[in-house]
């Protein structure tokens, strides 16, 4: 990884100079304007190498994970329910099944909101008391470091969050989750 961006350093460094050629004094009009020309190149690049050094990373790697509750509602009843959808044209057709999980949720206001959510983003967690009952939205972030270096400065570190999904959390009272006629428990 550093010398893809040593490359990249030198390509910025080559664009920047052939730029300023552009702007180059004719070599016969005057010695002092082409040194001027020549130091206005040099302090170009430097603050080209600075700059870059100062925003690209010199390495990029995983520092964890963190988890945040966006949301939370008190739970009154939850249920789940599948639906069957599909369509058809000519002799062609498809069929799509959609479980999901019905929610009730208590408002603020004393009132009740129905909610949905897709099986395949739920999880159930069997830990919490009758009155304890509740719906979390949980969005999952990954920390992402980010070193730094110049070489007169130092190194130095960030950590950067980065979105990586969302997911909802229902927690119900022990003993709530049936499976059938089957009991795992």
């Amino acid at each position: 990884m550093n010398w893809f961006r040593y490359v990249f350093l030198a390509l910025i460094l080559v664009c920047a100079v052939s730029l300023l050629s552009l702007l180059a004094p004719d070599l016969k009009s005057s010695d002092r304007r082409f040194r001027i020309y020549i130091a206005s190149v040099v302090a170009v690049g430097a603050i080209i190498c600075v700059l870059f050094q100062a925003l690209v990373p010199t390495s990029i790697e995983s520092a964890g994970e963190k988890t945040e509750i966006a949301g939370t509602h008190s739970l009154a009843s939850l249920k789940t329910e599948s639906s069957l959808s599909g369509a058809t044209a000519l002799s062609f057709g498809y069929l799509t099944s959609t479980d999901e999980y019905v929610l009730m949720v208590k408002q603020d206001d004393k009132g009740y909101r129905r909610r949905c959510y897709p099986a395949e983003t739920v999880v159930v967690y069997e830990d919490a008391d009758a009155e304890d009952a509740r719906v979390e939205t949980v969005n999952s972030y990954e920390i992402v470091r980010l070193n730094y270096a110049l070489p007169i400065v130092g190194e130095w570190s960030r950590n950067q969050l980065f979105f990586s999904r969302q997911e909802t959390r229902i927690h119900v009272p022990q003993g709530s989750i049936t499976q059938g006629e089957y009991d795992f428990s």
